[in-house]
């Protein structure tokens, strides 16, 4: 035990309590040693698997990649989510540390995540129609509204995207991976490293490193672009200009064409008032200047029908945004950021703070150079 870092030393009496603390062996037993068919996802940071106690109830193990900065996230991933108890928030099960080798516990969903049912593998238009899009959309909109608002202290989740959101077999949706988030506060932050996964980044966050809960808001909002369009944040394989989804989706929703929006495998079993309203928010949501884009609060409201600030969403949609030039930067319809033009690898990244001043010009062209990339 004198060995182990400061930061894991106490974690276990700290938190034994409210969450278990698993051997090594009993996850490696869980995974069949972690053996290659039970992998269930990867970024640039974690890796994770399914696992069955010997209960028979399922797991999803994480294993953390080792980098300079994983010890800090593993203790604040846990001290966050620890904190946290809410029906769209992923419950955390337990965490592990062995060594160097760090681990979190969370309970198995078998729908698996929101990119896996729009995107990839799980895609069954069938079963994922227009209503369990709409209950996904207002189940993420709870859970973001019970971080900034519901809980003692604010917390900004960083990383909000469609594949952490993972879905229950009824669809309902809980938010997951708390690795990037952080408390939240009165005024905005700025921090030395941005870190996200390119195609959610407000662009106020990526070229300046600015953290509000809006930041959140606007990472919302290309969710519910891929949840009407069914369309990825970036995909190389659309007609150049149109790879990245808000920078296609600006001008559709601009001029009113939802016809043009709307995802073809979107059954007649949609009520128009919720699209049309899933639109205003995604329209609001999505706004280049964080002083523009209203509280996830009001976005919530304007799902659910709210009347009153559904009038004022349309009012709001209909009037030209206000400029608003970033400490003179250009006013620019791209700087929705247009992540496509970079050629990279991995859809996840680390800047340090001596790269983001890089300038709009030199951003959309891809003149920039990553640090790290994780997930």
């Amino acid at each position: 035990m004198s060995d182990l870092p400061k930061e894991l030393f106490n974690l276990q009496e700290k938190y034994s309590s409210s969450c278990k603390v698993y051997s090594f062996q009993e996850l490696a037993s869980a995974t069949a040693n972690f053996f290659p068919e039970n992998l269930v996802g990867q970024g640039g940071c974690s890796h994770v698997y399914r696992g069955y106690l010997p209960d028979g109830k399922e797991l999803a193990v994480k294993i953390l990649k080792p980098s300079e900065d994983v010890i800090k996230e593993f203790v604040s991933e846990i001290e966050i989510i620890t904190t946290l108890h809410h029906k769209n928030i992923i419950s955390l099960s337990g965490f592990c540390f062995d060594g160097n080798i760090l681990l979190l516990v969370y309970d198995f969903l078998s729908r698996g995540s929101l990119e896996e049912n729009i995107h990839g593998n799980k895609k069954d238009y069938n079963a994922f129609g227009w209503q369990e899009r709409y209950k996904v959309a207002v189940g993420v909109a709870e859970a973001l509204d019970f971080l900034h608002n519901g809980c003692a202290q604010a917390v900004i989740h960083r990383d909000v995207k469609s594949s952490n959101i993972l879905l229950s077999d009824d669809f309902e949706p809980q938010l997951s991976d708390f690795g990037l988030a952080s408390w939240g506060s009165s005024s905005h932050v700025t921090c030395t490293d941005v870190a996200g996964t390119f195609g959610y980044l407000a662009p106020e966050y990526f070229m300046h490193g600015k953290i509000t809960d809006k930041i959140d808001v606007y990472a919302f909002g290309v969710v519910l672009l891929e949840l009407l369009s069914g369309r990825k944040p970036i995909n190389d394989k659309c007609p150049k200009g149109q790879e990245s989804l808000v920078m296609w989706a600006t001008p559709i929703l601009k001029d009113g064409k939802l016809s043009q929006l709307l995802d073809s495998s979107i059954g007649g079993d949609h009520q128009h008032w919720q699209i049309e309203r899933m639109v205003l928010a995604a329209t609001l949501c999505i706004r280049r200047a964080p002083k523009f884009r209203p509280q996830i609060s009001i976005i919530l409201k304007l799902l659910l029908g709210d009347e009153e600030v559904t009038r004022w969403a349309k009012q709001e949609v209909s009037e030209p945004e206000e400029v608003d030039d970033f400490d003179g930067e250009s006013n620019n319809i791209q700087s929705h950021l247009n992540l496509a033009l970079l050629d990279v690898e991995d859809d996840a990244f680390s800047i340090s703070s001596t790269e983001q001043s890089v300038s709009l010009e030199d951003y959309l062209q891809g003149r920039w150079s990553r640090s790290s990339s994780f997930d």
